[in-house]
């Protein structure tokens, strides 16, 4: 069963992207808890909006030039200062979003994350 995520709504000006790859021994269902109790973190604080959680499903022809990546997250964000506000509360590194995030983190690959800031135009 999976963990519900909320739906990204109309009115977001800012949007994280995560593309990553689980760490091997790490379960799907184990990542998308940590990363519900991560989001649902922010989101109670009023940082994030939203977020969403997708599998990669390979196209034949498409995504060469892509990095390689399993899962991609889209965080949604009313505009760039709560963006640059939830970054810096995660730069902290102080509890309890320390703890939140390094669960969420330590089942993702190293140096498989790339991460990029779209910006409504």
């Amino acid at each position: 069963m999976k963990e519900p995520t909320q739906a990204l709504s109309i009115g977001l000006s800012a949007t994280l992207h995560g593309l990553f790859i689980l760490v091997d021994r790490v379960s799907e269902q184990e990542f998308l808890s940590a990363v519900a109790a991560f989001y649902g973190h922010l989101e109670e604080r009023g940082f994030v909006r939203g977020h969403r959680m997708m599998r990669r499903q390979l196209l034949d022809g498409f995504g060469a030039a892509l990095p390689d990546f399993d899962y991609h997250v889209e965080i949604g964000f009313p505009n760039l200062e709560q963006e640059l506000a939830c970054y810096n509360y995660v730069k902290k590194n102080e509890e309890p979003v320390r703890s939140l995030h390094r669960a969420m983190t330590s089942k993702v690959k190293r140096e498989s994350a790339y991460f990029f800031l779209d910006v409504c135009i």
